[in-house]
């Protein structure tokens, strides 16, 4: 039976420390994976592990899902035995990850017609980091959802979110997440071919960086620029040719969906052609860079 608590599906790079901020607010959330591991390392902080996705629908009030890809999404929450077949009236559901706006709909309209709540709530993390732990409670949460499913869950996203705003219903939350990491993800390719410029001069990154900081090349991509690094020495897939493929999925999605509406990014979908390639070689000469330290 349902008691007020929580659960947490999903526990990679961005769901563990989501989870971990709940177990350390003291809310011994209900946490399921498909890595027995991966719930394990959350018991020392308060989180409990579920012996399978059926028992967490049934348990808990409040469920929060932070998985990879769309297709992962649809099966957790539309397959045989998922969420929205599993669930009951009353029930709130977030999901976390970053998706096509139609498969949040697709879920809202079938978790809608059984009484339940979809909060779309993809998140984005912040600056610079130097591991997983550093994005507990740091995230901005972009929200779309009903009042009363709103209402319900907002406790939840006010722990895991240093920012957590409102923008709409459910799809809008996944159409703020793309137009930001549009300006995200563009800038990085931008950077990346100034860097490339300046260094077939023998001029370095560092120089670059100093003066447009302080002039009107500043960006996010430019002040934080060992964030992505990171992601490809740390991160599960790093070292992977899906690593870098996976950074341009959100540009992808954002062509998919502009077209169709009848708008077309031509900016984009070349920066979401050109990202993979120029991570690769980043990534490459980053490690080279380490190993000869």
């Amino acid at each position: 039976m349902a008691d007020g608590r929580w659960g947490f599906v999903g526990l990679g790079n961005m769901g563990a420390p989501m989870a971990a901020s709940l177990a350390k607010a003291g809310h011994k959330p209900l946490v399921f994976d498909l890595r027995p591991e991966a719930m394990v390392a959350l018991h020392p902080v308060g989180a409990q592990s579920a012996a399978s996705l059926a028992e967490l629908i049934d348990t808990c009030d409040v469920i929060a899902t932070c998985l990879l890809y769309d297709h992962q999404v649809r099966q957790t929450f539309l397959g045989p035995g998922g969420i929205i077949e599993r669930g009951r009236a009353g029930q709130v559901v977030l999901i976390h990850s970053t998706l096509l706006p139609a498969t949040v709909m697709e879920i809202a309209q079938a978790a809608q017609a059984k009484g339940m709540g979809l909060i779309d709530a993809p998140v984005s993390g912040g600056g610079e980091r130097t591991g997983p732990a550093s994005l507990e409670g740091s995230l901005t949460v972009m929200v779309g959802a009903d009042d009363w499913a709103w209402e319900k869950a907002r406790p939840m996203l006010e722990i895991v979110g240093k920012h957590v705003v409102r923008v709409g219903k459910p799809g809008a939350g996944q159409i703020v997440k793309l137009g930001n990491n549009i300006m995200a993800l563009c800038n990085q390719v931008v950077h990346m071919e100034a860097i490339r410029f300046v260094e077939a001069f023998g001029v370095t990154r560092e120089a670059l960086d100093q003066v447009a900081m302080l002039s009107s090349g500043a960006s996010w991509a430019v002040a934080n620029y060992g964030h992505f690094d990171r992601y490809g020495s740390e991160h599960t897939l790093a070292g992977t040719p899906e690593m870098p493929h996976r950074l341009g999925k959100d540009l992808r999605y954002a062509v998919s969906v502009a077209q169709e509406e009848w708008a077309y990014l031509p900016t984009v979908a070349l920066c979401s052609q050109l990202l993979p390639g120029l991570f690769e070689q980043r990534w490459a000469e980053y490690k080279k860079k380490l190993a000869d330290q």
